[in-house]
């Protein structure tokens, strides 16, 4: 069978499921690479195609990825009785090394925020610290999304999830501050007028950044630390899953690993037993 012939039919069913136009961008730009070197469903046709990516270089996060895309296509194959399983349930992914997020401290968040000029600017990455937003979410918040009387903010998670977040006063008042008098409509906007991308908010967040910690971060980096912070200050993990939109606990669980590293490396500041150790 071939199984490229059911890729516009699938292409339609992207389109609908997700709004996304960067999730369907990705898994349809994958599964397309995919059928551009296999065209069968065996399993065989599989595994070389994992070979041929990992000659190409292709890390094992991106290889997961693409097989995530590839699945996704398979499993609407087997949705319509077109295929009776999915053959990447049988396919051993690559291993990933799992990588602690990188976050700041304390004193480099405030150093970054007090060093933007910016209205713009500096009400965009102090909300995304405060609410420890992803890119996606700061970019799709509007206007009407915000409510600063009541301090929370109106967020559009992943899988079109929609959650109510807490916003600190501090961040309302920039937020304040830069929209003025405008009602309705994007809250971020770019000089033209339009929406602010979330490539633009990387730049930005690149530019202070570097300019002011001298650390070349994302975004996320800030979604990190925030989170890195709550628990460093006692947050219950549970709550702490809650205010990240994480539909998994163990997704949440990665900040109890960066709290043991902070603790062990005060430890070895502070403790005096810890100098006796090195000698």
């Amino acid at each position: 069978m071939n199984i490229v012939e059911f890729y516009d039919e699938f292409c339609k069913y992207v389109k609908s499921r997700y709004k996304s136009k960067h999730t369907q961008r990705a898994y349809l730009s994958d599964v397309s690479d995919f059928l551009d070197n296999c065209n069968s469903e065996k399993f065989d046709c599989i595994n070389k195609y994992v070979v041929l990516l990992k000659k190409q270089g292709v890390g094992a996060r991106s290889i997961n990825r693409k097989l995530s895309s590839v699945s996704a296509y398979f499993n609407f194959l087997k949705s319509r009785n077109i295929i009776d399983k999915n053959p990447v349930d049988f396919v051993d992914k690559p291993k990933m090394e799992k990588k602690l997020p990188v976050f700041l401290d304390v004193d480099e968040i405030i150093g970054l925020l007090n060093s933007i000029e910016n209205k713009r600017d500096r009400a965009l990455l102090e909300l995304i610290y405060s609410s420890s937003l992803r890119a996606s979410e700061t970019v799709l918040l509007n206007i009407e999304d915000v409510d600063c009387n009541n301090f929370r903010i109106r967020v559009q998670r992943k899988g079109d999830k929609v959650s109510y977040v807490p916003v600190s006063r501090r961040a309302c008042k920039f937020i304040m501050k830069y929209i003025k008098d405008r009602k309705n409509g994007a809250l971020f906007l770019n000089r033209y007028g339009n929406r602010l991308s979330t490539r633009s908010l990387q730049k930005i967040v690149k530019k202070y950044s570097l300019n002011s910690i001298f650390k070349d971060i994302s975004p996320h980096t800030l979604r990190h630390s925030k989170a890195t912070h709550l628990l460093n200050s006692g947050m219950d993990i549970r709550l702490l899953q809650k205010f990240l939109g994480h539909s998994s606990i163990v997704a949440t669980q990665i900040y109890t690993h960066l709290n043991l590293k902070e603790l062990a490396k005060t430890y070895d500041k502070t403790h005096p037993l810890a100098k006796d150790e090195e000698k």
